[in-house]
């Protein structure tokens, strides 16, 4: 089998495997989580929304995870679980992480490694517990990982051949676009950029090397500049705020501050980012100096700090992040470091031929004949490597389920060994958070049923977005992406508004922009609406709903 027909063999198994994963936890358990079911409410807003358009699909996030699910988003009138159960962000999530293990492959390919090692560790990394529940949710890990890994591959090859069509590739298009996938992205531009002009610098001569320097970083870190300088010029155009992240009512920042969470100690926040990254990949080290002891006398040697410079700036960046009191305590904020591990153990071992050059570059190191020849070797010699990055799997395994590092993973036990009798309140919180969003959902069924026009019910897309995007006909909801939207808060009774979705004013609530603006509507109507039903939640960390309805100012009335 060729290298081509065996890419896109595994890519169709992983996608396979990961599409089959999110439709048994999300469409047949409603195990689906916030910010993916978010993407999916903006991706809907552009094409459902009583006033359809692109900036409806928000600034708060970096856009490309929503945009890419729009085609099927279209699909949701016909099969209503692609918005309702947030299976358009499986089917995202699915084909950026079946890419991402397509280029951990390729990075064994690339170095005519043999099939069976390159197989094996692409099948570990592909296998990780966490690569498949995150290519398979509908969050960003996954394009984010895809990116990344691309970039990675694309500058280890660079290095190699000093072929430009590389840096092409890594910067002006994976960089750029992982930008548009992850905040994170902007720490990996940057080492990017410096790892590239250090190596040109060092390499080109004779001068002009501070030129070759110069131009080599503006091709690899110019487009993730201009990705960088274009979403925030967008965003302060059509909001006034340039980075919605960090300085919205909606962002983190307020997020945190809203939930009560203080910031770690500095130290402990490092420490809590060690212990992550040793839980998914806690051979990392072992193969770092595995790699080193194999790379430190080739004229390639360099190669390890592609790797080390670009995944390495996103978990220094996360840990940096949690350190100082600005992002949350979840352990797949540190996804990144299972592909370090799987390209090192691709590094760690000895190379076969290379796959030549489309343009070699004058600077590109020169290798002695005997070391494209290829020639096999024993098993022994990738055996105790494979062995070393397969410990990750039940290391990894055994940390999802640990509450305090991974939040956000532990209560796939509801699903995956269920308990339903159990009064153990670890199961009790489980049960809760894979119930989330069955009472938006059936919030949105009562609301199909009256039968109401358009425009008829307003909420803050804050919470409420898990409701509109269950709904069937979004266009009943005035959302705060819809351009009359605060005059329709101010004055619901006279725009035609009948009810309003109302959260406490407590926690995230105070953000909300109904209790913004009527301080007391949750608990008394604020003397425009009347409560009709009370909606207690099922999901964990999710408010109790009122559906008021807003008094008749009809001269009739």
């Amino acid at each position: 089998m060729t290298n081509r027909r065996l890419r896109v063999t595994v890519f169709l198994l992983a996608l396979t495997c990961y599409l089959a994963v999110g439709y048994w936890l999300q469409v047949r358990h409603g195990f689906i989580l916030g910010d993916a079911l978010a993407r999916v409410s903006a991706a809907q807003a552009v094409l459902f929304s009583r006033d359809p358009h692109l900036a409806a699909i928000g600034f708060i996030f970096t856009p490309l995870t929503a945009v890419v699910q729009i085609p099927a988003i279209a699909l949701s009138p016909l099969w209503p679980d692609m918005a309702e159960r947030a299976f358009s962000g499986t089917i995202m999530s699915a084909v950026f992480m079946a890419g991402a293990v397509i280029q951990i492959m390729s990075m064994g390919t690339d170095r005519g490694l043999p099939r069976g090692y390159v197989l094996a560790i692409t099948a570990l990394f592909a296998l990780n517990p966490m690569i498949i529940f995150y290519g398979s949710n509908g969050m960003s890990e996954a394009p984010f990982l895809f990116f990344m890994s691309w970039a990675v591959r694309r500058l280890i090859m660079w290095m190699v051949d000093d072929d430009v069509h590389h840096l092409v590739t890594a910067g002006g298009i994976a960089m750029g676009l992982a930008y548009l996938t992850r905040y994170d992205a902007v720490a990996c531009i940057a080492a990017a950029g410096v790892l590239v002009g250090a190596t040109t610098y060092l390499r080109a001569r004779p001068n002009p090397r501070m030129r070759r320097a110069l131009l080599d970083m503006i091709m690899v870190s110019g487009p993730g500049l201009a990705a960088f300088l274009g979403w925030a010029g967008v965003s302060w155009l059509i909001t006034g705020e340039g980075f919605g992240q960090f300085t919205s009512q909606y962002g983190n920042a307020a997020i945190l501050e809203q939930s009560g969470h203080s910031a770690p100690a500095f130290g402990e926040g490092l420490a809590f980012a060690v212990v992550c990254i040793t839980l998914l990949a806690p051979t990392l080290i072992p193969l770092a100096l595995l790699a080193f002891a194999r790379r430190r006398r080739t004229p390639d040697w360099h190669v390890l700090a592609a790797p080390v410079a670009i995944y390495g700036a996103a978990l220094t960046f996360q840990a940096l992040s949690y350190a100082t009191g600005s992002t949350f305590p979840f352990l797949r904020f540190y996804i990144i470091a299972i592909p370090l591990a799987a390209c090192l153990a691709m590094l760690a071992v000895p190379d076969g031929v290379l796959v030549p050059a489309k343009r070699r570059g004058k600077f590109a190191p020169v290798r002695r004949p005997a070391e494209q020849a290829g020639r096999r070797r024993p098993w022994i010699a990738y055996a105790p490597v494979a062995a070393t990055f397969a410990v990750a799997i039940p290391v990894t395994a055994w940390g999802m389920g640990q509450p305090e590092f991974a939040p956000q993973e532990y209560a796939l036990g509801a699903v995956l060994a269920p308990q339903p009798d159990s009064v153990v309140e670890r199961k009790a919180i489980e049960h809760s958070i894979a119930a989330s969003f069955s009472t938006e959902r059936a919030i949105a069924d009562y609301l199909e049923r009256l039968d109401l026009p358009d425009g008829s019910v307003i909420v803050d897309s804050e919470y409420g977005f898990a409701i509109v995007a269950a709904s069937k006909r979004p266009r009943m909801f005035v959302v705060p992406s819809d351009p009359d939207f605060t005059a329709m808060l101010n004055e619901p009774g006279a725009h035609g508004v009948k009810y309003m979705l109302a959260i406490p004013r407590e926690g995230r609530g105070t953000a909300d922009a109904l209790n913004l603006r009527y301080p007391t509507l949750y608990d008394t109507g604020a003397d425009i609406a009347i409560l009709e039903v009370e909606v207690p939640n099922d999901g964990d960390s999710q408010p109790d709903w009122r559906l008021y309805r807003v008094n008749d100012v009809s001269p009739a009335a």
